[in-house]
């Protein structure tokens, strides 16, 4: 588990930050583009759902809140000294599993009452629980990661 001290003192979480290690011209344009994007996205929602008197919300926030999850995924491997395809996160949602996926970290999820029916493709294994016949450390080290 890694806190926020830990991401914003990581090497990637520097870089991606942009706290203490610059990042180059085209990648700030690249976000502020992001960003034009995402409002221009919900003002367009908003004036058709005024037009058909709805309401909408875009959450434009997903790609934000994603490459959160990978600057603590990356921040963790570099803190534990261990490359990404090392480690493993035990996770319960599907921004959990797009992170690790996107950074080639093997991931396991635990389902919940909110999950219990929800698709997770990418992990590498699903599981009810901890303890028991489910996520133990025994079936952790049995586990072929690929």
């Amino acid at each position: 588990m890694v806190g926020n001290e830990e991401v914003e003192q990581s090497f990637y979480g520097q870089l991606v930050l942009g706290k203490g290690v610059s990042s180059s011209l085209d990648e700030q344009l690249a976000k502020e583009a992001r960003k034009a994007a995402s409002a221009e996205k919900q003002r367009i929602a908003e004036e058709v759902a005024s037009m058909l008197k709805l309401s909408v919300d875009i959450d434009t926030s997903s790609t934000e809140s994603l490459q959160k999850i990978v600057i603590a995924l990356r921040a963790g491997a570099e803190y534990a000294g261990v490359p990404v395809y090392n480690c493993v996160l035990v996770s319960g949602s599907q921004s959990g599993v797009a992170g690790a996926e996107q950074i080639g970290m093997p991931c396991i999820v635990l389902r919940s009452s909110l999950t219990s029916r929800a698709e997770f493709p990418s992990a590498s294994a699903i599981m009810d629980g901890f303890g028991g016949a489910d996520l133990t450390i025994s079936r952790l080290s049995n586990k072929r990661w690929s």
